[in-house]
């Protein structure tokens, strides 16, 4: 008789692991392979040789999620207990999973998740060949539910390489999707769709993705813009300014696409379309010379579209129209446009406590920062760039080198150390110092509070 010694698995609520024996951690792994994918199991993905005693790995924990997702309504707990609804579920699927004969094989018989298996079939319904907008109309069934699994992402890349007929603008589009962040990290990838707001983006954005040919920004790809907005709503620590001195409109569009999803989809397919919109009461109309730019590859188009176009909106006097060191200058964003950017893009109580001739703060500021986060203010700190880097955080810097960041945990100090996680750019949240102890600049750099 099959049974457990323990609970297998995560505490979803807190994230902290369960006994997870290693023979326990082997049965659970041994009855997710037999179950197929469409019913919520792992067939035969998960490998049993990578069991560690006490700790339950990613692939474990994500497809328990999966699973009690598939079979059982409300919020999954992330655990399989002995004699459990999990557990028993588990026994009742693989015993059926074994009895069952083996299918008649097909050329898509590799599809095995029901969100992409399904929109594919619909695809197919009047010829055997996929066109772009049944291509969307997939990658719009994969979002729909809010969570798109690894297993999810590994059948469009089936598509991709399998189908004979898709065009390659179409095999870019699910390339682009899937993205190379999976590979790493398996189960829901990018991709965290899991609200209302961000649903209803996600719709807006597939809707752009079949009629991307209007614009007002000729060398931006409307793809690789339209796969952005997409992959930003679910995950705005994407956000990424590169080398284009672009740290304070980062900084406001993490904000915005943590807290205002549609309105940041909106902005985007906007501004691409119609070469301005509106941020709040910010109406951002950016010059020729950003709108007829062709970003370096390592910029993603839909970030210089929409950092690129407040910088150059807002710039009275200087010309921002490239990424290297000349523009350095026109990228700039002082304290006081912060505070202007924020509360015209409709955040309220917006405060700034900057002083860029005085740089130092102290723990009267540090505590009040960490109290703000705590009550739901968004907090960016406007610091040293050289404290982002390890070999020149001794280095206080100068005020060309200050850089704008977003508090993502409260600030600690002990014993004459502090340590920070923020949101930089592009490397989602980002711990000062990195990557190992050291302790901050002697003059702590200034900060300011918003929300």
């Amino acid at each position: 008789m099959l049974q457990l010694k323990d609970k297998v698995g995560r505490f979803a609520t807190t994230g902290r692991s369960c006994q997870n024996w290693k023979k326990d951690q082997e049965l659970v792994i041994s009855l997710l392979n037999k179950i197929a994918i469409s019913d919520g199991g792992a067939e035969n993905t998960l490998k049993p040789q990578m069991v560690v005693t006490g700790y339950a790995s990613d692939g474990l924990y994500n497809s328990i999620l999966y699973f009690q997702k598939k079979n059982f309504p409300g919020t999954p707990d992330g655990y399989v207990r002995p004699a459990g609804p999990t557990f028993n579920r588990l026994v009742e699927l693989s015993t059926k999973a074994a009895a069952k004969p083996a299918p008649p094989k097909g050329q898509w018989d590799a599809i095995a998740t029901p969100s992409v298996d399904a929109a594919l079939r619909k695809g197919l319904i009047d010829d055997s060949k996929l066109d772009y907008a049944e291509v969307v109309d997939i990658i719009r069934a994969t979002v729909a539910d809010g969570m798109v699994t690894a297993f999810e992402l590994d059948d469009l890349t089936t598509i991709a390489n399998t189908s004979r007929t898709l065009s390659p603008t179409s095999k870019k589009l699910i390339t682009l999707f899937v993205g190379e962040e999976y590979k790493e990290k398996r189960g829901i990838g990018p991709y965290d769709l899991n609200s209302d707001q961000k649903k209803l983006a996600a719709e807006m954005v597939c809707d752009f993705l079949k009629n991307t040919r209007t614009t007002f920004f000729p060398k931006l790809d409307p793809h690789r813009v339209g796969i952005g907005i997409l992959r930003r709503i679910a995950k705005p620590s994407l956000i990424n300014q590169e080398q284009g001195s672009l740290c304070g409109p980062s900084a406001l569009m993490f904000g915005y696409a943590s807290d205002k999803p549609g309105s940041y989809a909106r902005f985007a397919i906007d501004l691409y379309q119609k070469g301005q919109a509106n941020l709040g009461r910010l109406l951002i109309k950016p010059g020729k010379d950003v709108r007829n730019f062709t970003p370096p590859w390592s910029l993603d188009h839909v970030d210089w579209l929409t950092c690129a176009s407040i910088r150059d909106s807002e710039n009275w006097f200087l010309d921002f129209d490239d990424t290297g060191k000349i523009s350095d200058l026109a990228g700039v964003t002082l304290p006081s446009e912060m505070e202007q950017w924020f509360r015209k893009a409709g955040y309220r109580d917006v405060r700034e406590n900057t002083n860029i001739s005085r740089f130092n703060k102290d723990i009267d500021d540090v505590t009040e920062a960490n109290r703000l986060l705590d009550s739901g203010y968004r907090v960016c700190l406007f610091i040293s760039a050289n404290m982002i880097d390890y070999d020149d955080q001794s280095d206080k810097g100068s005020a060309l080198t200050m850089h704008w960041v977003v508090l993502r945990e409260k600030i600690q100090v002990m014993n004459g150390f502090v340590k920070a996680k923020v949101f930089s750019y592009g490397d989602g949240d980002y711990l000062i110092p990195h990557p190992q102890e050291k302790p901050m600049p002697s003059s702590p750099s200034p900060f300011g509070t918003f929300l």
